[in-house]
């Protein structure tokens, strides 16, 4: 009996140990929050010119915190967004892409909004809706979708409804210029959801079709430009190259649920991303989406974000030895932004901090298992 008592004990220990441990503090948000984020809720982009913040690393920055379950960080982002960037009110106004500091003056640098950014505010607006039980975010994110729809979106002949990177200087006559990585098909799927009556779905069908479209031989492109004569196609403002901003691409991919729509189809597309990386050993800084060749050496950020889409694949040495890589060396997790925000979402992903459902609904480890 008193055997069977002390098993008992060692077990209940166990269990609640690991359940101390899947609900603790999260370091690496930590740590960014250190390095990258000013008293006021503005993430800057160290070393960069006029010590720029951008509307990208403000979404990125209130998804992290929601997954941290840091409200108050949240809302200390989320309101510096919405006074520096939106003029005071979201509701009203798509944030502009970048603010800085030039001759000493805070200042809007561009006003263009960014349509990947606004779709992660409006996104991780509607999941802390839920998940903080705070019926003004529902609002504001219901708000921010339908301006979306309205301001970054165009009906091309024969793409139908497409995502277009910003309001202004993406569209002239019947030529378009598109950026893959702007369109996770998880948080077109989740609107889809909570928004019926407005067209998530098409907006959805649509971009997973260009995701398979424009990446033919398995690489994704950072630009695209689409004609109705031409089709998809590159030029020099727009070349087949792929890098900072088509890494996200496989991410968010892999990032999706096994049972979401497209998802096998993505993986299969993506396949020889993933044998090029399990070849080589590196995750390269370009590709080619016309002839498949690579080039370079990613940095690390890089090697971080292909970790889904390589455990996805089962390629379980590539995992390893990326991972021992970055528990080996975490001196960029200090000073470079882009890196820290793929290595939060690879992290975060990986350690089951979060999943996504297939209709694109986010459960949070503390969400399930804290509360």
């Amino acid at each position: 009996m008193k055997i069977f008592a002390s098993l008992l004990f060692v077990l209940t220990l166990s269990i609640n140990v690991s359940a101390e441990q899947n609900c603790a503090a999260w370091p690496q948000w930590n740590t960014f929050k250190h390095h990258f984020i000013s008293p006021e809720g503005r993430v800057i982009d160290l070393g960069s010119q006029y010590d720029i913040t951008t509307s990208e690393g403000q979404s990125y920055a209130l998804f992290f915190a929601l997954l941290a379950n840091d409200k108050a960080s949240f809302d200390k982002l989320l309101e510096w967004t919405e006074v520096q960037l939106s003029e005071g009110d979201l509701s009203t106004r798509l944030p502009a892409w970048q603010w800085g500091i030039k001759n000493n003056q805070p200042q809007i640098l561009d006003s263009n909004p960014a349509s990947d950014s606004d779709l992660w505010i409006a996104y991780t607006l509607s999941q802390a809706a839920i998940l903080w039980n705070e019926r003004r975010y529902a609002v504001l994110s219901s708000v921010m979708a339908e301006r979306i729809i309205r301001e970054e979106t165009a009906y091309i002949p024969n793409l139908g409804l497409t995502l277009l990177p910003g309001p202004n200087g993406f569209e002239k006559e019947t030529h378009w210029k598109l950026n893959p990585s702007y369109a996770p098909l998880f948080i077109l799927a989740q609107f889809s959801q909570l928004y019926p009556h407005s067209p998530w779905q098409q907006l959805h069908d649509n971009s997973a079709d260009m995701l398979i479209s424009t990446a033919p031989k398995g690489f994704s492109p950072d630009w695209v430009n689409y004609n109705t004569d031409k089709g998809f196609y590159h030029d020099e403002h727009a070349p087949p190259t792929g890098s900072y901003n088509a890494i996200r691409v496989y991410l968010w991919a892999s990032m999706m649920a096994e049972d979401a729509k497209y998802k096998t189809a993505l993986m299969q597309q993506f396949k020889p991303m993933a044998n090029s990386v399990t070849a080589s050993g590196k995750v390269p800084l370009q590709t080619n989406a016309i002839n498949g060749k690579t080039r370079g050496t990613g940095p690390t950020g890089f090697s971080a974000a292909m970790l889904p889409l390589l455990e996805t694949e089962n390629q379980s040495q590539a995992v390893g030895a990326i991972q021992q890589t970055l528990m080996m060396d975490t001196r960029f997790t200090t000073n470079r932004y882009y890196d820290s925000v793929l290595y939060l979402f690879s992290n975060g992903f990986m350690t089951k901090r979060f999943s996504l459902d297939k209709n694109g609904a986010l459960t949070t480890n503390w969400s399930n298992k804290c509360q």
